[in-house]
């Protein structure tokens, strides 16, 4: 019925340019709209894809960045939004932010190391957490876990994800616990 007014309407005015323009406006937002959702999907899916095909034994073989990277993705796929990679020289000492499912602001740090987190870097990261990232969740994911000393200093004041935690997480077994909001 809306259809077949419109078009009654469209007959009637058709002289008129400026309904034309407003046809064509109209057309490219909803073709951009539509692209735009298009690859939307398409990324999710691809990174979905890319990590499903990761093992935990592929965590190995990649660089800091890379790691750094796959985490990112690991978050997006499992409902976190907002995914921000900042590591680097710069980075504040946080590699990542995102915001949790549930509308909390979180930073990450990655660490695809051959040994065990020390207690130092723990530290370092409970310092930019009270500072410069201040009201941000943390959470820590290492590759190859964390040293004693470096649990028990991270306290209550972090997520740790340690190489058992990531392989779940990973395999869409268990997503890290975060604290309740």
């Amino acid at each position: 019925m809306l259809l077949l007014l419109g078009l009654g309407w469209l007959r009637d005015n058709a002289d008129r340019p400026l309904v034309w323009l407003l046809i064509a406006l109209v057309t490219v937002l909803v073709v951009a709209a539509a692209g735009w959702w298009a690859w939307t999907r398409l990324r999710r899916a691809r990174e979905r894809w890319i990590v499903s095909r990761t093992g935990i034994a592929g965590i190995d073989t990649m660089s800091g960045i890379e790691f750094e990277q796959y985490v990112a993705r690991l978050l997006r796929t499992h409902g976190y939004t907002r995914v921000t990679v900042v590591g680097g020289a710069s980075d504040g000492g946080v590699d990542l932010r995102a915001q949790t499912p549930d509308g909390r602001a979180l930073a990450v740090q990655c660490k695809r190391w051959r040994k065990p987190v020390p207690p130092n870097e723990v530290r370092a990261f409970l310092g930019a957490l009270t500072g410069g990232h201040r009201g941000y969740l943390g959470m820590f994911v290492a590759s190859n876990g964390f040293t004693r000393e470096a649990v028990r200093e991270a306290g209550d004041g972090m997520v740790l994800v340690d190489r058992h935690g990531l392989g779940l997480w990973m395999a869409g077994e268990r997503a890290p616990d975060l604290p309740p909001g």
